[in-house]
Parts: C-alpha cells; structure tokens; sequence
C-alpha cells in the first residue's frame, strides 16, 4: 500500500513538472517567503497520545505570472515535530525536513491563488529532548523520505507582497519498522512499537513573503 501511494505521488509530481512550460508571454516570478508551523503526528494504534508544537518555515519559490490555472514549483525548509508523555515526563521530538511541493495554482482575479499538488519531503536531522537531556540518535531510526499532499491560499494585497496558509498532509510513515528488543532497543524508550505504529506528519502553515 505505502509502494503504491508513494508510487502515484511520483508520478503526479513528474506529470505537474512536465505540464510546467507557461507560454513565452508569461512572466516568470521568484519569491521568499517565512512563516509559523503548527505541526502534529497521528498514530495509528489506539492510545497513543501525541501533541502539537509549534515551529516555523523559510523557502523559495518559482511560478509565472498568470490568470486562470498555473503552476508553483518550491523549496522549503521546515522544523516541525510532535510531543508525547514518557513515563510521566513529556518528551518533545522535532524534525528537521527539505520538501519540494509542486503546486497547480488557480489564480482569481489580481489577489487571491488557490494552490493544491503534491510534495516530497528528505529528513535533515531529527532530535528529541526531555527536561534533562537531548539526544539526536533518533534519526536513526526515522525514515529519510516523506511524501503527502498539500493545498492553501495565498493573498496578494500590495505590490509584491504576499499572505499564505496551507495544510501539509503526510502519508509517509516517520519511523522505519524498528524492531524493539532487549539486546535491539531504540536509542530512547518509546510508550509505543515503532515496529506496529504508523505516525504521520500533519502541519499547518502561515506566512508571509514577497514576489520580485
């Protein structure tokens, strides 16, 4: 199931850049852009508890000028992560991801974008930390590659200027299947089986940025 999901997500990505030829008379735009996580993992085994952190996001992208259907073509970084209680002590864990989101845009009028596509994440680094300690081993034990879908609106109020909100949907499950035993443990205890629980990305994206 996950080889075929990750299957059809290459294949949207690679038809959306195949699509990305505007005609000459499109003007191409770049743009930075910053902004605020709100990010959180789902289990899929019944109680376990996760919670939300906060984080933020800084990126680049391309895209023409244009009314009507378009394309966005981006490179973010995003520090984002979940938390959850470990024996009666909370236990924040935070990653580190590059994502390449490749967008088709819906342009109405001169200040509104509807976006919509598809995205593949690389793990940079993964840490988790405690009131006592940090301890960046888990990467080890974190799959390198993420893979989802994500959808948003952007304002366009002044000039170059530009407002944005989108919700990042991962499909990719964040921990290899480890295999937890007593000569083979994790490099930290976990209050659930990496080998039987599935966790997922989700974040929600605010921020602000600029067109040249």
């Amino acid at each position: 199931m996950r080889t075929s999901l990750l299957l059809c997500l290459l294949a949207h990505l690679a038809c959306v850049a195949q699509a990305q030829t505007p005609p000459k008379n499109y003007k191409k735009k770049i743009g930075l852009k910053a902004g605020y996580n709100w990010s959180y993992a789902t289990a899929s085994q019944s109680g376990v508890n996760l919670n939300s952190k906060s984080g933020y996001m800084i990126g680049a992208f391309l895209a023409p000028h244009n009314k009507g259907f378009g394309f966005r073509s981006e490179i973010i970084y995003s520090h984002q992560g979940y938390s959850f209680a470990n024996g009666g002590q909370n236990t924040n864990v935070m990653n580190d991801y590059i994502y390449l989101p490749q967008l088709t845009t819906f342009t109405i009028g001169k200040f509104f974008q509807l976006q919509l596509g598809a995205q593949i994440g690389f793990l940079l680094h993964s840490e988790q930390s405690s009131s006592n300690a940090k301890d960046s081993s888990i990467t080890g034990i974190m799959n390198r590659i993420d893979y989802g879908f994500a959808g948003g609106l952007e304002l366009n109020p002044i000039a170059g200027f530009i407002i944005g909100a989108r919700y990042n949907l991962g499909l990719g499950n964040l921990l290899r299947h480890y295999e937890q035993t007593a000569t083979n443990p994790t490099p930290f205890p976990l209050p659930f089986n990496p080998q039987t629980t599935n966790l997922k990305n989700g974040v929600l994206q605010v921020s602000i940025g600029y067109k040249f």
